[in-house]
């Protein structure tokens, strides 16, 4: 999982939906380019953070993958993907760190509650459980046949429970998150798309 949350935090892989940290960053970028005696330079203005300009008790990460099961079924069962056709099976994956009780890492122990709310569906709510080699959170949604194509700005919500007192640190109050794709590039977005 270490290796996971490293690579995250990097952001290598944001949204976990296909999505590379160089394309955050040059998402609604701008640029001018001015030429002096010293040859041209280019100053750029940068975007604001994906996941925001304020502090956060919680990080996320978030992705997606295709399911088994549904119909038409997938080339590759959990293959890393953000399009989907109506029948075929969505499986969020998610994991994080309860960043103000030191790293705590996200876990079915200490986390009260969570679950992802997709636009005219149920609240669906993720289970922490073993796959392969790591832990992590997961919730399945299958895609109804009549679901509108386009977009899906889903959410995902986090409640953790509270952490009681250890040693020198003090006891860390329940914390929530949550995580949303509303704002990233549209290529990068959960999408269903026509069959």
């Amino acid at each position: 999982m270490s290796k996971l949350m490293t690579r995250a935090a990097l952001g290598v892989v944001t949204a976990g939906l296909a999505l590379s940290a160089t394309a955050l960053a040059t998402t609604g970028a701008s640029a001018a380019t001015t030429t002096t005696a010293a040859g041209p330079t280019t100053t750029t203005t940068l975007a604001p953070p994906a996941q925001g300009v304020g502090l956060h008790a919680l990080f996320l990460y978030v992705d997606t993958i295709q399911g088994a099961g549904g119909k038409p079924a997938p080339p590759a069962g959990c293959a890393q993907t953000n399009l989907f056709e109506p029948g075929q099976v969505v499986v969020f994956r998610m994991y994080g760190i309860n960043v103000v009780a030191g790293g705590l890492n996200l876990n079915g122990a200490n986390v009260a509650n969570s679950w992802v709310k997709v636009p005219g569906v149920k609240a669906i709510p993720f289970f922490y459980g073993n796959h392969g080699k790591f832990a992590y959170f997961t919730a399945a949604w299958t895609v109804a046949k009549n679901y509108p194509l386009g977009i899906v700005n889903f959410v995902v919500h986090v409640v953790t429970k509270p952490v009681p007192a250890s040693g020198s640190r003090a006891a860390v109050p329940a914390e929530s998150g949550i995580f949303t794709q509303a704002g990233l590039a549209p290529p990068s977005q959960l999408t269903v798309v026509k069959a």
